[in-house]
């Protein structure tokens, strides 16, 4: 019984370090595992859904309902509008004329997230805009 309870135990602990070291490797591989449609899906499908047209399950509550994303190539008369999508989701560079915004500022979180120059705050919003350009219609 002892001997069962060893292996066991030895299994568990080796499995969990197994982990642990799966963990570190991937933080230490910086952007590359840093996913648009994975921060798409954290911070902004809630509101715009998960096919970007705007209909997320939170959309209903909101004041203003949640703009299409899909079709900003199409109303920027085929150009893809990739420096205000960028300043839109950092949201802090936008002045008070622009009025109120129900939409989350994501720029603080992301910068407060990152954890150097391989994970910046820009590598976020980059990411995220390529994969808002990769739904377009």
């Amino acid at each position: 019984m002892r001997t069962l309870v060893f292996v066991l135990s030895a299994s568990l602990i080796a499995s969990l370090c197994l982990f642990a070291q799966a963990n570190n490797n991937a933080k230490d591989a910086g952007p590359a595992k840093i996913s648009g449609k994975a921060l798409y899906g954290e911070h902004c499908a809630f509101c715009h859904g998960a096919d970007a047209k705007g209909g997320g399950p939170f959309a209903a509550s909101l004041k203003v309902w949640p703009p299409d994303l899909t079709n900003l190539k199409k109303k920027n008369g085929g150009t893809f509008p990739e420096l205000h999508v960028a300043e839109v989701i950092d949201g802090e560079f936008q002045g008070p004329s622009h009025g109120s915004r129900e939409m989350p500022i994501w720029g603080p979180e992301f910068r407060s997230a990152a954890h150097g120059k391989s994970d910046s705050a820009q590598v976020r919003i980059k990411a995220l805009v390529r994969h808002i350009e990769s739904v377009q219609e």
